[in-house]
């Protein structure tokens, strides 16, 4: 009777102990070293903890290596548009020089005809003075001649020269007077011709 009532006990206590020993982890020496498994389907995968932390880390070092690759190709194309742009402004410059020196060529040619040109003139301009002083000169000698001649002081004539030539205008008392006006101007000195258009009273 006492080994009946203590049977419900036993098993209990057996069934525990397989449980508990079901649920607590085994190491490799408590494994059976042969199990037979027909007709199961494997267990689902287990996601531990680590496995998104490994998944983040390979997406970080994925997206360091792309902006690695951006950071380099941004390099590359910086360098190329700062040879480009150092191309074209040495291109303009050069450019901007070569219009400059021909402008300073053109602008030194045109002072150079202008000098050359203002020379010119202010030496036509000297011989023009020096010719009309000239002929100031003959003509205040050709007077000066004619007012001291006895037979001609009394009388109004006009003196014109230009270029050496004396123009005498104006009336005489006689032929014989206005041939001595001719002869009188030729002697002096700077005439070169005379225009005797003198004539006279009769």
């Amino acid at each position: 009777m006492t080994e009946l009532s203590l049977r419900p006990a036993v098993l209990a206590t057996a069934a525990l102990a397989t449980l508990l020993a079901a649920c607590s982890p085994r190491t490799e020496a408590d494994k059976p070293s042969e199990a037979v498994v027909t007709n199961q389907t494997a267990p689902a995968p287990v996601v531990t903890a680590s496995d998104p932390a490994a998944t983040a880390s390979a997406a970080m070092s994925s997206a360091a290596e792309n902006v690695r690759e951006a950071a380099g190709e941004a390099k590359d194309k910086a360098a190329a548009a700062a040879d480009t742009a150092g191309d074209k402004a040495a291109a303009a410059a050069d450019k901007a020089g070569d219009k400059i020196a021909a402008a300073a060529d053109t602008a030194g040619d045109k002072v150079a005809a202008a000098a050359a040109a203002t020379k010119e003139k202010a030496v036509e301009l000297a011989g023009d003075a020096k010719d009309l002083a000239g002929d100031a000169a003959v003509t205040a000698r050709v007077k000066t001649t004619l007012a001291a001649d006895a037979s001609l002081k009394a009388l109004a004539i006009d003196v014109d020269t230009k270029d050496g030539v004396v123009k005498l205008t104006g009336t005489a008392p006689t032929e014989d007077a206005r041939k001595h006006a001719t002869t009188l101007v030729k002697g002096i000195e700077g005439v070169k011709k005379v225009d005797n258009q003198l004539k006279t009273a009769g």
